[in-house]
């Protein structure tokens, strides 16, 4: 069932044996999990079906801050299906080695193991209907090209057989909308914006929830799961201090500290000396039918012997802006891209992609265009048909040149600083709640990180005599924009204890035994996995423990 909660009748109170705050990736799934388990939940969604301003609005940072990443309106989405409903659909999952705890990255270490999310990792893919929980290229590819040296998985420095898998992708909102309009234990509430969590002793006992028009309501419920997404889900807890003046679950001052994303760019001029192993870099299918691509990493024992973070780089088109490749379909990307800057059409354009906003010699590249007219006109038919009329979307713009000369794009892992952290300001929101403000920054310390794992990448390639990799622009990484801030993470970490996180290994929040948080905004490092596959993978296991609490005699204080 589906409510506008704007069309209440005159009532003040609520009442559900779970509250779930926040109808993205992690609360849908959450609600439908316990739903197939018996349960009643009540689903709280501060947005509507579509974008509403309002509630937009309420997404935006306080001004001042250091937030070196795009604006965070941009980057999410208050509405039914969350930032789901602009998500491209990249998953692959956590690395056994991020798990553990390294001595080199400070705060590392989770107290779950990859061993206990495997299973509802392999869940998670029906939801995102992601095929096989399988990520060896060799395994679910036809025939790869081996990128160094003679057959996949050849080289001791860096592995070559892995893939990221695509997503069609699933849009929460849309895909699970009649089940949760049909579902008979799942009532939706949208336009309820939760601004407080209640307290009464350790145990939440309330939601505060407004309206947008004056009035408010409270949602009693036995349990609580905050999803609200990254950030939101630190904002609520260090909003709900009535009782406790830090937030809830701040005991050892780490609610809204060590807030990672995913530094990214591409880099570079790998050059191969066979143009055929180049190919690796387009979209592949597997047997099922879902878009894979190809990515490098450096082997965990060399990160742990080089004392690097993890890095995951992919094969990527030259560089488009300079006009001299006479590429048309490169020039019709740069087009595109600098139309799309200047009307705003595509959040992007107004963040990271800025570059393409400048002078970008727009005569050359429409000449370079108009010499391949009739190649990139058919180009331009075929993607569109793919990206917009199939059940599948392909992920994204890719060229292969016939020469092999690419270029690497890189996702990289930034380590937790508790000096990068959200807190609330002065400043609220049109619902009155305090807006975040953000300090934000990548240390020269990661980027260095970055540098040298390209090195070894780059030294790697030319002792196979696979290709050649230049990195003259490497140092320029110092001072690059490197972050969208799209992935949010860290902001309430699972720790063993409540000295160094929020949440325990259950996502149960530290000395508050009934209320829980699903989101990646507990991952204790951000690993090169796009968040959305473990976000889903964490609430199909969260579903599990909030059942088994219910059914427990001790109630809430049961583990």
């Amino acid at each position: 069932m589906i409510i506008d909660a704007r069309a209440l009748g005159p009532t003040n109170t609520l009442r559900a044996p779970i509250c779930v705050i926040g109808a993205g990736a992690a609360g849908t799934t959450l609600s439908l999990e316990l739903a197939a388990a018996g349960h009643d939940v009540l689903l709280l969604e501060a947005g509507g079906r579509r974008v509403v301003r309002s509630a937009q609005d309420s997404l935006r940072a306080a001004q001042g801050g250091d937030a070196g990443h795009d604006r965070l309106e941009l980057v999410r989405q208050k509405r039914l299906g969350g930032t789901t409903m602009q998500w491209g659909g990249r998953c692959v999952p956590f690395d056994q080695h991020d798990f553990a705890a390294r001595p080199h990255v400070p705060l590392s270490g989770w107290p779950i193991d990859r061993a206990e999310l495997d299973a509802h990792y392999a869940k998670a893919h029906r939801y995102l209907r992601l095929g096989e929980y399988e990520y060896r290229a060799s395994r679910v590819l036809d025939g790869p090209v081996a990128l160094l040296g003679d057959e996949v998985g050849a080289s001791e420095i860096v592995d070559d057989d892995r893939v990221w898998r695509w997503s069609p992708p699933v849009r929460f909102g849309e895909t699970f909308f009649a089940r949760l309009t049909t579902s008979p234990r799942v009532r939706v509430l949208l336009h309820a914006n939760v601004v407080e969590l209640v307290q009464s002793g350790q145990a939440v006992t309330a939601a505060r929830v407004a309206l947008g028009d004056g009035r408010t309501v409270e949602v009693v419920a036995d349990r609580f799961v905050v999803a609200t997404g990254g950030l939101e889900c630190a904002r609520l807890l260090l909003a709900s201090n009535a009782t406790t003046p830090a937030g809830l679950g701040n005991e050892g001052g780490m609610l809204g500290a060590c807030y990672m994303t995913h530094p990214y760019s591409e880099i570079g001029k790998l050059a191969f000396t066979d143009p055929v192993r180049a190919r690796a870099a387009a979209f592949m299918r597997d047997i099922e039918g879902v878009y894979c691509r190809r990515l490098l990493a450096l082997r965990p024992e060399v990160q742990r012997r080089e004392g690097l973070l993890n890095m995951a780089c992919a094969l990527w088109y030259p560089d488009p802006v300079d006009p001299s490749h006479a590429d048309p379909l490169l020039s019709a990307f740069v087009l595109t891209r600098w139309a799309m800057t200047r009307t705003h059409l595509d959040w992007r354009s107004q963040g990271v992609q800025r570059r393409y906003g400048a002078n970008p010699k727009l005569l050359r590249h429409l000449a370079n265009v108009g010499r391949g007219a009739p190649s990139t006109l058919r180009f331009a038919a075929e993607w569109g048909r793919q990206r917009w009329f199939s059940d599948r979307a392909v992920p994204s713009f890719m060229v292969v040149p016939a020469t092999g000369v690419m270029r690497l794009r890189f996702d990289a892992e930034q380590s937790p600083d508790p000096a990068n952290r959200v807190e609330l300001s002065r400043e609220r929101d049109g619902f009155g709640m305090p807006r975040l403000q953000v300090h934000f920054r990548v240390s020269d310390g990661d980027r260095q990180s970055m540098i040298r794992s390209l090195e070894l990448i780059a030294a790697e390639f030319r002792r196979t005599g696979t290709a050649t990799l230049a990195l003259d622009d490497r140092r320029e990484l110092l001072g690059r924009d490197l972050v969208d801030g799209t992935h949010q993470m860290g902001v309430t970490r699972m720790a063993a204890t409540p000295r160094t996180g929020v949440v325990d290994g259950d996502c149960r929040v530290h000395g508050v035994p009934n209320l829980f948080v699903a989101s990646s905004s507990v991952f204790p490092t951000g690993g090169v996995a796009s968040p959305t596959l473990t976000i889903v993978a964490l609430a199909i296991r969260l579903a599990a423990t909030v059942s088994a609490s219910l059914r427990s005699p001790a109630g809430v204080g049961s583990g």
